[in-house]
């Protein structure tokens, strides 16, 4: 059995190593830490000669805490409740990404859900102050809807005995 040696195509190009791989037909070296495999050698050295990519500054996004109300279950406040933001979220029907309309929340157990800016409030003393103005205005709403409710049920209902004919009587049921 004969035994066959390949030996290697290798080029050194801006102090990289790249080596042909005959039976895979690629050029394979290594560029910042990661393996990489280029079709040709033309294509391997444009990608040595590529400047490395330049990572953005990211600004690292501070939760912050908001009034989470509105929405299935209304405004009032046994269904208020503080919750955090941690980020800001695309809204698919309010697409704009230089106002997003919509923002990523922690609520109170744990859940995280996406919602709608018109759903959170900032917190601070004029809020605030406003939460307890509508709270005073549902409180007298929600009485005077009682008093009314106790008035109607006071006022005398139509009774049409006094316009049946004797003939026309009900029967009473037993």
């Amino acid at each position: 059995m004969a035994t066959e040696i390949k030996e290697a195509l290798t080029v050194v190009h801006d102090n990289i190593t790249i080596e042909y791989i005959e039976a895979d037909n690629v050029f394979r070296f290594e560029l910042r830490g990661r393996e990489r495999k280029a079709e040709s050698l033309t294509q391997a050295k444009e990608w040595i000669d590529k400047p490395a990519p330049v990572k953005k500054p990211t600004k690292k996004f501070e939760r912050f805490q908001v009034v989470f109300s509105g929405g299935y279950m209304g405004y009032h406040k046994r269904s208020r409740s503080v919750v955090t933001v941690t980020s800001v979220a695309e809204d698919r029907y309010h697409h704009d990404k230089n106002n997003p309309s919509a923002a990523w929340v922690l609520k109170a157990g744990g859940e995280r859900s996406k919602e709608s800016v018109t759903h959170l409030y900032p917190i601070h003393p004029t809020n605030t102050a406003r939460w307890g103005e509508y709270d005073r205005l549902i409180s007298e709403k929600e009485r005077i809807e009682k008093e009314a409710e106790h008035v109607l049920k006071s006022i005398q209902i139509l009774d049409l005995k006094p316009y049946l004919l004797e003939e026309e009587s009900v029967p009473a049921r037993d």
